[in-house]
């Protein structure tokens, strides 16, 4: 289950992919042009989920980073109710 999505801290904003998205929390793939983010960075992430005209917007942290640099995983700190609806209603479509 890959979808885009927007990574924002202070600092950057970039586009990326994710993979393992759930209710709490997902893993970002990196690529040569989006690095991995230390950890514990805070950010923002705006999820573009097919079939869903606005994105889902979630705060979150890094808890970990991937093997050989090739992702992060974030935790949702902060999920409002009408992301969580979208995010559960795209994952629904998968079970």
């Amino acid at each position: 289950m890959n979808t885009a999505v927007t990574v924002q801290n202070l600092l950057t904003a970039a586009a990326g992919e994710t993979c393992n998205l759930s209710l709490g929390g997902c893993f970002i793939r990196t690529s040569p042009a989006f690095a991995a983010l230390p950890i514990p960075s805070r950010l923002s992430l705006q999820f573009h989920l097919p079939g869903i005209a606005e994105p889902a917007v979630v705060f979150g942290e890094v808890i970990h980073t991937g093997r050989h640099d090739e992702g992060f995983g974030v935790q949702f700190k902060v999920v409002h109710k009408k992301a969580a609806w979208y995010i559960e209603t795209y994952i629904g479509t998968f079970l």
